[in-house]
């Protein structure tokens, strides 16, 4: 009599809950990590769409340094004078329209109120491009330097999940540097904005940009979770770009760290 090789059922049940753990255990990394690449990805390549909107209207419209940076500009006005024939979109509004739909936050998880997102100014303005990347446009008065632009890039839209350096990413242009890293060359020095002012031999650009005691720094650990003001996460494209256009193992993809009891209330 021949005998069967086979599997028994309580072989095939046992094999089957392994593979189940297994899968649990592997996919959220998996998930985590592909969230990140295509996160790169459209960072990447919106801006580099930006980039070359501006490079072809400096060909147009001469230098950047040469443009209109006065409190006349809006960002509607900056974008019709320089960016709009130089870049495809498919939609345009400003943020008397985004504030109440599309609420966003910071880095720490406290609630975004700046002028770019967090207030209907009428004077902010927002573009879709054929990506679906949203690119922001927000006039800075710097008071001590030149005017410059804040630009946002949030990579899916006005998709969840809003937030300061996981779908939305900063960028300064300025008349002498162009567009830079928040909190490069060009970016005002207020607020602790340039993160330029803290480099020295002892610290380098990254050391600086994951340093949790600079409130706009993009690091795990945070000095202070209960301001609103502390881990805002407006450096985290700065360390992107500093670490070759990728999201490092040390970046704060996953929720910052506490470092302080719970406060009672």
């Amino acid at each position: 009599m021949k005998k069967r090789f086979g599997f028994t059922l309580a072989e095939v049940l046992i094999t089957l809950g392994i593979i189940g753990v297994v899968s649990m255990m592997v996919l959220p990394t998996i998930k985590g990590e592909t969230e990140k690449i295509v996160t790169m990805a459209q960072l990447k390549h919106s801006y580099s769409t930006l980039q070359n909107a501006i490079r072809m209207s400096e060909y147009h419209n001469g230098k950047a340094k040469r443009w209109q940076f006065d409190n006349t500009m809006t960002g509607k006005k900056f974008f019709e004078k320089y960016i709009k024939n130089y870049i495809k979109y498919t939609q345009a509004f400003d943020s008397t329209q985004l504030k109440d739909q599309v609420p966003r936050k910071l880095l720490n998880g406290h609630k975004y109120n700046g002028s770019t997102y967090g207030t209907k100014n009428g004077g902010v303005y927002h573009i879709l491009l054929l990506n679906g990347s949203m690119v922001s446009f927000n006039l800075v008065n710097s008071g001590r330097q030149e005017n410059g632009w804040w630009v946002g890039i949030d990579v899916n839209g006005i998709n969840a999940p809003n937030t300061i350096g996981k779908d939305t990413f900063l960028f300064y242009f300025s008349p002498q540097f162009g567009l830079q890293p928040f909190g490069g060359p060009g970016t005002p020095a207020s607020s602790q904005w340039n993160y330029m002012e803290y480099v020295n031999e002892k610290n380098t650009v990254r050391d600086v940009l994951t340093d949790s005691k600079y409130s706009t720094s993009c690091s795990r650990d945070a000095a202070d979770l209960w301001s609103n003001y502390s881990q805002t996460g407006y450096w985290c494209t700065a360390l992107i770009m500093n670490d070759g256009w990728k999201i490092s193992k040390d970046y704060p993809w996953s929720k910052v760290k506490k470092h302080q009891k719970e406060k009672k209330h």
